[in-house]
């Protein structure tokens, strides 16, 4: 006669899904955060597959910046924590099953993992939506917390949320066990730095050549192995005849050493952080050797016929058109500027707003200027002169006329050698991050 098993005992069923749910999610964290490390050496992940699908635009938000200084780890490495405590705690409770000991106690811990799992997973799919952009690894980790939290919750024996000493006893044990995992990894974690859409350059904004070069001898390996990656592709590059598309608006001298062309869309994450690179190399090379001169590629089928997908919303195209209208206005900069900043609350009435209040045209005469043939003439130069390059994204960087990874630090350092791209300081780099 077989002896039933206890009703407080869970079953191998629930056991079964909460290790492989754990294990498959410290596994994906894995992945994302060595994904992550791909990226910030200058490659380009499986997950980033266009401007909304797109893990680094994810990971690049100012949401995850936050979290990791805060924390000292990408979200990638705190998925890897809760994976790890996940499946420790549901081993010791697959144990305690085996040996016939009380369950009570790491039930309820692997309950509060989970819970608190899933309310994280619906926090940073928020910040994902608000980002504008999905990443597909980040859903499959959504999904296995999912998978976890069902095991935990439905298939473990009840309550469904332990109470009383077990509460308290459980949430120590999953506190202990979770520190445990974040203490393990924080070394690691802190070796890897916040991912920007455009690898940063730091430096004071005021500094002589000498000081500028020597910041850039300094600069930690990885960033100097990106720099050898631009390197690389602006000496594999080939210049295309742009001389159907003359420059409209250029900062700095048109005769500059380092001529740099972006292509940007105005709900590109990466081109708002390229725009603030832009900004501060602006701001730090010396007089004369840097020129920036900007276009627009909007990836949004409404204005720009290389795109399969209309939006709907008309942001995309407002963006670039009142850039446009505005390209002879002093307050073209500062526009541009809070629009890239301002990118998550735009829609084309607050576009107009902000050019409005900082531009020299009415409402009136911008809209006018929005709706005429000669503005979609205009985007239309700029779309037809990104393919030329085979545009796969945005931005579109092109220095002297090659297209290059963003990488503020080999720009700037071809404004100080005067456009050499065998000058000294090149010839130290360490080999690129990825061919």
């Amino acid at each position: 006669m077989s002896t039933p098993s206890k009703p407080n005992t869970p079953s191998s069923a629930s056991l079964a899904v909460l290790l492989a749910s754990g294990l498959a999610m410290s596994g994906l964290a894995v992945y994302q955060w060595l994904e992550l490390l791909f990226v910030l050496q200058g490659g380009k992940p499986s997950c980033a597959i266009n401007d909304t699908l797109n893990c680094t635009a994810v990971w690049s938000s100012e949401f995850a910046q936050n979290v990791q200084k805060v924390t000292g780890m990408p979200v990638a490495a705190l998925g890897l924590v809760w994976g790890l405590a996940a499946t420790l705690l549901a081993a010791v409770l697959a144990v305690r099953v085996r040996l016939g000991k009380d369950t009570d106690t790491f039930r309820g811990a692997v309950k509060v993992v989970a819970t608190v799992g899933a309310l994280s997973c619906v926090t940073f799919l928020t910040a994902s939506i608000a980002a504008k952009a999905i990443c597909l690894t980040c859903l499959g980790t959504y999904l296995l917390v999912a998978v976890y939290a069902l095991g935990a919750l439905v298939m473990l024996p009840k309550p469904t949320w332990p109470t009383g000493p077990g509460l308290f006893s459980g949430a120590v044990w999953a506190a202990v066990v979770t520190a445990a995992s974040f203490l393990a990894l924080l070394y690691p974690a802190l070796q890897t730095r916040p991912l920007q859409g455009a690898q940063a350059f730091a430096g004071p904004a005021k500094q002589s050549e000498e000081e500028l070069l020597a910041t850039l001898k300094a600069m930690p390996e990885r960033d100097a192995r990106y720099t050898s990656l631009a390197r690389l592709a602006y000496t594999k590059g080939q210049v295309r005849d742009s001389s159907a598309y003359p420059a409209r608006l250029v900062w700095g001298s048109p005769m500059a050493p380092a001529r740099l062309v972006d292509f940007t869309d105005i709900l590109c994450g990466h081109c708002r952080a390229f725009e603030q690179v832009t900004t501060q190399l602006r701001q730090i090379a010396p007089e004369g050797t840097l020129s920036v001169e900007p276009r627009y590629f909007p990836l949004d089928g409404e204005c720009n016929p290389q795109i399969p997908t209309k939006h709907g919303d008309g942001v995309r195209c407002m963006g670039a058109k009142v850039q446009l209208c505005l390209e002879q206005s002093p307050a073209y900069w500062d526009v541009r500027g809070e629009l890239f900043e301002k990118q998550n609350e735009l829609t084309k009435d607050k576009i107009v707003d902000i050019a409005v209040a900082k531009g020299t045209l009415t409402r009136e005469q911008l809209l006018a200027c929005v709706q005429s043939p000669e503005t979609q003439k205009k985007l239309n130069d700029d779309i037809i002169y990104a393919m030329l390059y085979n545009i796969e994204g945005t931005p579109l960087v092109l220095l002297n006329g090659r297209d290059i990874p963003p990488s503020p630090a080999f720009i700037l350092a071809m404004a100080l050698s005067k456009g050499d791209v065998n000058a000294p300081f090149f010839l130290t780099l360490p080999p690129p991050a990825r061919e």
